[in-house]
């Protein structure tokens, strides 16, 4: 097994996990993202220092742009290495209050299918391709 499919196996089962719990437990994430502003600074950095490892675990070792499954793979390297980079530059953005336009149910649910949209792709691709 080469290592487009290891990181797509990996990385869909975690989209479609994400997906599955943005759409059963919208309640749960409206809260927390409700509450984002209030986060624990510890936390915050941790997570931040979660999705650069993630990011940067993708993107030095698959920096690959041919099939499907490889962009997708690297696109994900890229956008986790994004979002760590925003809690570390400018967590005060990421951190807003759902009263500035965030949070809302009905954008959870069209995150997590969105989520599982991407995650189903990359997984055929990883499992079957």
């Amino acid at each position: 097994m080469d290592l487009t499919q290891t990181l797509g196996r990996i990385l869909s089962l975690y989209l479609l996990t994400s997906g599955v719990a943005f759409i059963v437990a919208t309640q749960f994430y409206l809260r927390l993202t409700q509450r984002a502003d209030r986060s624990d600074l510890m936390a915050v950095n941790i997570s931040g220092m979660v999705h650069l490892l993630v990011g940067f675990g993708v993107l030095v070792t698959h920096f690959e742009w041919g099939g499907v499954a490889e962009v997708l793979v690297t696109l994900l390297g890229v956008f986790f290495t994004l979002r760590g980079i925003s809690y570390y530059w400018i967590p005060q953005l990421v951190l807003r209050p759902a009263e500035q336009g965030r949070g809302s149910a009905q954008g959870l649910r069209v995150l997590g299918a969105a989520f599982i949209g991407y995650g189903a792709v990359l997984g055929y691709s990883s499992f079957f391709g």
